[in-house]
């Protein structure tokens, strides 16, 4: 059986277990009654949600453990899930991910290769969720304050799978959360692997190189328009090592006190940096501590345009998995629908790449295109067939189970038309698909 099978059930078997209901808790009290919806159920409710209201969301879920008429009233499951402690989904999607790693894993020239990204996110609009993540005025016209919070991902980008996620407050700058992302990532892989960082134009900064300097971990940065200006002057060829000055304005920038001393120690830093023309003409530079051995200047561009992957991962976990539809204003349950939804991002994204092998390995010969699972009829497939597996108590029925949601999966693939492009889609600040982030609320 695939491997994604096993880390599903293994996943949903930790929620019986002592360590992980401890992890749960908000208090030691919490959870040792019998109730009609205990710590095991509350989590799969929260992890089943499909964007419809509280009390749909219940009613579904007990339709599906076969369980109907025992269930629970929109308050009391409010009660409960406000005892759940939202670590548990981290500690649960980090040690998912654990085990990806310690199995055959794909890697891009020997490189983990990861991206980084952040992305705005909606939240209902309540005066404790203003406080707690901040808020946008639309315009300055605009006396109205739209609650907003902030999202940054690292996701790898052959694996298909978010690594790491957090949410913060609306202003936190995205190169702090970065930062948050690459230490939680290097807690989960260790310093042994070699592991490549691609990031977009807005995360270059002295201080962001200063930190990275340091770390097990090489980096490739898009950068921005008007920065570093003399040193693109001073490139007599498309790709070379140019020494970025540390003085005035680039050093009093840097808050970090340490590595502020360590780059007046420095004065300087040599850098790769690369020149690349896109199909429109325009020109791009980036920088990188990656060796000219490994990637040719040509490599390097089309090293840099894996990252809009990304993209794509934030399509799915935004318009797909309704990451936005938050069920409740109160920062508890903001943090229970975004680390939920990111582990269930994982557990689709691994079951994917499990059907997608065997779309290769099933492949006829004589076919015009290679086939690939269809993202809308795996993401529904799965939340039908999750719960049933999640409460099959027998090994061998469970992974039947399995077995007929891989095949319905499989009944529905889509060609893959090389060369096809498509419009990016922006996030960062863009409209939501829900018209109002007052919705659904506990």
């Amino acid at each position: 059986m695939k491997k994604s099978y096993d880390r599903i059930t293994v996943t949903f078997e930790k929620l019986n277990t002592v360590r992980i209901k401890n992890i749960g808790k908000m208090s030691k009290s919490d959870f040792s009654r019998n109730r009609k919806m205990p710590f095991s159920d509350i989590i799969r409710c929260i992890l089943n949600k499909r964007g419809k209201t509280i009390t749909m969301e219940i009613n579904n879920y007990f339709k599906e453990i076969d369980k109907n008429e025992q269930r629970v009233t929109k308050q009391a499951f409010c009660k409960q899930r406000c005892k759940l402690n939202p670590e548990v989904f981290k500690v649960l999607n980090k040690e998912y991910v654990e085990s990806i790693y310690e199995e055959d894993y794909k890697t891009f020239k020997g490189y983990t290769l990861m991206a980084i990204d952040g992305s705005i996110i909606e939240i209902p609009n309540s005066e404790e969720l203003m406080e707690q993540y901040g808020y946008q005025n639309n315009n300055k016209k605009d006396v109205r304050k739209v609650a907003r919070a902030k999202a940054s991902g690292l996701y790898d980008l052959e694996n298909n799978i978010m690594i790491d996620a957090v949410i913060d407050r609306y202003n936190t700058p995205e190169r702090n959360l970065a930062k948050k992302n690459i230490e939680n990532m290097l807690s989960i892989l260790g310093n042994d692997k070699k592991m490549l960082l691609i990031f977009d134009r807005g995360y270059i900064s002295t201080e962001m190189l200063m930190y990275l300097l340091d770390l097990p971990v090489y980096y490739l940065f898009r950068v921005q328009e008007n920065t570093y200006d003399n040193e693109k002057k001073s490139m007599t060829t498309d790709d070379e090592i140019v020494n970025l000055k540390i003085v005035g304005d680039r050093l009093r920038k840097i808050s970090d006190k340490n590595l502020k001393q360590k780059a007046g120690e420095l004065k300087e830093l040599p850098v790769r940096m690369v020149k690349i023309t896109l199909k429109t003409g325009e020109t791009e530079y980036l920088l990188t501590n990656l060796s000219f051995d490994e990637f040719t200047t040509e490599e390097m561009g089309e090293l840099y345009f894996k990252r809009w992957e990304i993209e794509t991962a934030y399509d799915i976990i935004k318009n797909k998995l309704y990451i936005e539809n938050i069920s409740g204003k109160k920062k508890i349950i903001v943090e229970q629908d975004f680390y939920s939804q990111i582990l269930l991002f994982n557990m689709i994204e691994d079951l994917k790449n499990d059907a997608n092998e065997e779309s290769k390995s099933k492949g006829a010969k004589n076919l015009k295109y290679e086939y690939k699972v269809n993202i809308n009829i795996l993401v529904g497939t799965f939340r039908e067939y999750m719960i049933k597996i999640a409460i099959e108590n027998d090994p061998d029925k469970r992974r039947l189970l399995y077995k007929y949601m891989l095949d319905e999966i499989m009944q529905n693939l889509v060609p893959i038309r090389p060369g096809r492009s498509f419009k990016r889609k922006h996030y960062k600040g863009g409209e939501s698909n829900y018209s109002s982030n007052n919705r659904r609320n506990s």
